[in-house]
């Protein structure tokens, strides 16, 4: 494999990566579906080289130096990327969880009033027929 084939491999994920990275700090829901699908192909090629990472980290280390670099380093961000997109699907996944415990207790059929429920009314106190 050429150096610029791998070249081409790395900067496929790590520009896949970094797309998704940029839309979930941006929250573009519109685009989150197309940016984790190009991030889950470039890994699943990324998978597919040769033996795997490890093959592609072998092979790295048979190009010149600077070029190992160039390479390692774009990897690293890489995976510095993909970290930092797990963690902030986890906190869009605690924020989901959070809007719809808020949207549930809003909603009237959550409250008990004359749709039956207790009405959360005057500083939290519970007001309502038990």
């Amino acid at each position: 494999m050429t150096f610029e084939s791998t070249h081409a491999l790395v900067e496929q994920v790590a520009q896949a990566v970094h797309e998704l990275r940029f839309t979930l700090e941006t929250h573009e829901l519109p685009g989150l579906e197309a940016a984790i699908v190009n991030s889950q192909m470039a890994l699943k090629g990324l998978e597919n080289h040769p033996g795997g990472v490890d093959g592609l980290k072998q092979l790295i280390a048979t190009y010149p130096p600077e070029q190992q670099k160039q390479l390692n380093d774009r990897l690293a961000q890489a995976r510095s990327d993909h970290q930092l997109n797990g963690e902030l699907i986890r906190l869009a996944m605690q924020r989901n969880a959070a809007l719809q415990a808020y949207a549930a207790q809003s909603s009237a059929g959550a409250t008990y009033s004359s749709e039956g429920g207790v009405s959360f009314l005057g500083g939290g106190q519970l007001l309502g027929k038990f």
